[in-house]
Order: C-alpha cells, then sequence, then structure tokens
C-alpha cells in the first residue's frame, strides 16, 4: 500500500508525485521506486497465492516428503528431477496431472522470484514492522538518519498520509532526495494486508458509530413511550390537578435529559489548552517520535466543550481561551485526524485566535479532540 505526499494517481500500481519547485528530477526518481516498491509488493503476494496453490496440488496427490523453502516458495532441483521422475513413471493421469501442477507452479513461482530479486535489488532495504512500531516513528528515524533535524523531518512528515495502525511482519519503504519524501508499506510477511488493516480499522470505527446510533434510537422511542403514559395519565387523574402537575414535570425532565443525550451523541466535545499545561495535567501525551496522544486524564468530565454539529461546523478560540500570549501552533488530538481531509485550521495573522472548520462531520461526531496551542 502506498502512502506519497499531497497528491495521490491511481493506474494499475498506486504513485503519486508531489511537485515542488526545481526538483521534478527528484519526483521522478521517487516516483520510479515507488512504482517498483509496488510491483515488488504485488509480485511477493502472487509467490504467497502459488505458493499455497502448489501446496494444495502437493496434498491432494498425497505427496509429504516434498516440502518447498518456506522463504521462496520453490523446490530444491533433487525435489524437482524426483518429481518428474514420478511422472514419466506414474500410470494414474489425475496423479501426473497433479505432479504436473506442483511442476508448473515452481516454474512460474520462479519467475517471479527472479523478477522480485531484481526489484528488490533496485530498491532500498525496508523496514520490517515490528510489534509496537508506527508508520510515523520509522519514518521520523529514516529521515533523521538521512540527516534531518527533527523539526524538518516532522515538516516532511507531516505531509505525507500516514498510516495509523501497522501489523508486524509489513515493510516500510523510505525514498528521500533533495527535500522530497515518499513511503509505502507493503504486506511483507504480515497476516494481513495495509489496506485489509485499513478496511477493519474502518469497519470498527463504523461499528461503534452504529451502536451510538441504535442507543440514540432507543432513547427516542422511551420519550415516544413515555409521552404516551403522560397522556393516559393525564386523562385518568385529570381531577388530581396537583398530581398531574408532578407526573407532566417528571415527563419534561424525561423528555429533557433525551434531548440533553441527543445533543451530545451529535456534537464534538473538546478542550483548547496550553500544550505544555495539557501535558501537565495528564490530559495528552507528548511522546518523542510520534504525534500527541490520549493520556491518563483523557476523561468525559475534562472536556468541558462542546460543538453541536446538528446545526455547526465551525469553531472559533482565542489565545486568551488557551492561557498563551499568542497562537503559534496548534497540535489536534487524536493524531488520526488529518488537517484538510477531515478539517481547516486558520490561526488568525494578529496570532490572537484560531477557526477550525470541520469537513468530515462523522469523525468528529460524539468525539473527544484537544487542541493544544503553542506559542
Amino acid at each position: 500500500m502506498f502512502r506519497f505526499t499531497r497528491h495521490a494517481l491511481a493506474a494499475g500500481l498506486a504513485a503519486a508525485v508531489l511537485v515542488l519547485p526545481g526538483c521534478n528530477r527528484e519526483n521522478a526518481k521517487i516516483k520510479e521506486q515507488t512504482e517498483k516498491a509496488a510491483q515488488a509488493d504485488q509480485t511477493q503476494q502472487q509467490i504467497q497465492a502459488a505458493g499455497q496453490a502448489q501446496q494444495q496440488a502437493l496434498s491432494k496427490a498425497g505427496v509429504t516428503d516434498v516440502q518447498p523453502n518456506p522463504d521462496t516458495m520453490q523446490l530444491t532441483d533433487d525435489q524437482r528431477k524426483a518429481l518428474e521422475d514420478r511422472i514419466k513413471n506414474e500410470k494414474n493421469s489425475s496423479y501426473q496431472a497433479l505432479l504436473q501442477e506442483v511442476i508448473d507452479k515452481d516454474k512460474q513461482i520462479k519467475d517471479m522470484n527472479d523478477k522480485l530479486t531484481k526489484l528488490q535489488s533496485e530498491l532500498p532495504k525496508p523496514d520490517v514492522v515490528r510489534a509496537g512500531e508506527s508508520h510515523y516513528g520509522l519514518a521520523m528515524r529514516f529521515l533523521q538518519k538521512q540527516g534531518l533535524s527533527k523539526s524538518d523531518a516532522k515538516k516532511l512528515v507531516d505531509n505525507v498520509n500516514i498510516m495509523d495502525k501497522l501489523a508486524p511482519g509489513m515493510e516500510v519503504y523510505h525514498f528521500y532526495s533533495n527535500g522530497v519524501y515518499g513511503t509505502w508499506v507493503a504486506k511483507g510477511h504480515a497476516r494481513i494486508s495495509p489496506s485489509e488493516l485499513n478496511r477493519q480499522e474502518r469497519a470498527k470505527i463504523e461499528g461503534e458509530r452504529d451502536t451510538a446510533v441504535a442507543q440514540n434510537e432507543k432513547l427516542q422511542e422511551e420519550v415516544g413511550d413515555l409521552a404516551t403514559q403522560k397522556e393516559q395519565l393525564t386523562n385518568d387523574v385529570a381531577a388530581l390537578s396537583e398530581e398531574k402537575a408532578n407526573l407532566t414535570q417528571q415527563v419534561n425532565d424525561l423528555t429533557t435529559l433525551s434531548e440533553k443525550q441527543k445533543s451530545d451523541l451529535n456534537s464534538l466535545h473538546y478542550i483548547v489548552g496550553e500544550r505544555g499545561a495539557l501535558k501537565k495535567a495528564g490530559v495528552i501525551i507528548i511522546p518523542v517520535f510520534s504525534k500527541d496522544r490520549a493520556g491518563a486524564k483523557w476523561t468525559n468530565e475534562a472536556f468541558d466543550k462542546e460543538l453541536d454539529l446538528r446545526t455547526n461546523d465551525t469553531l472559533t478560540f482565542t489565545a486568551a481561551d488557551a492561557g498563551v500570549k499568542k497562537i503559534g501552533k496548534v497540535n489536534v488530538v487524536p493524531g488520526s485526524l488529518v488537517k484538510d481531509q477531515h478539517y481547516t485550521l486558520t490561526i488568525a495573522p494578529d496570532k490572537q485566535s484560531a477557526t477550525v472548520k470541520i469537513l468530515d462531520k462523522s469523525r468528529f461526531t460524539n468525539e473527544k479532540v484537544v487542541f493544544a496551542v503553542s506559542e
């Protein structure tokens, strides 16, 4: 799966180029490398698929003494010759066909391995993802090894669509040339492909949202039931005005509660504060090599501001709101929210206010977000 700066282009292989003044040659070089990484990724997955088909043919033929190389999925010369001898001496045509399928698959696998070896020889060595490693952290480490400062590396990484989650065994390619950075995430030996992992994460988020919507619908049904009860009780106790007033007040209270819950489910809950103070309070954690994330005090009670997304898509806060003299930078937590994709953030020329416009309301509905301000 390919991740590169800003502009994406799909034409069989995923590829993209960020055009910067005076660096078209570097862009073309990185574009060529990322296309080769995509071809290598595709070829490696084809080898794995062909190896599985080869193993199935061996199993159907009842061959247990032939095991292809687990890394290349290829047969040794001795194994191939032994199978060819069996084909010559075998009378059962079905068995012969299965063995011949194994031989044919092996030739395909060899050709693909040759192609993969050539592609890999023309590519930089990728990072093999270990448990707990992040795409952001690997990218920062790579760029700093190229001699970039942490701040310069962060600027380049912030311009790249970084995967929120990686699986152990995936391979991360990095490409850098004269200020242009690109990256590609390949399946490698992981049990899941990057695209499938993305789909699973998206399905999980959508499932949680569907659950929240279902809970809201249930509350609305409860309010409807209470309204019916109110009407019945009003008819039954028409002569008892004091009791009727009490029952009406109870129903009003429940309706108000339901509206508050409905508002919560459709609102963005947020905090504005100075970044260091938020860290000290335990609301956020500021890692060394990755984006700010939720801290131990990331609780519902801490998020004291709301924006009802049913009627609003814009919020504005001031330097005074954040407890700073001026607004120099705003870190948005969680880091999975992508600027200019999910929201825009504009700091006023006098640095005294900032305006956030919500582009993708589904990502902010009933979510907790921190706007950590630095001077």
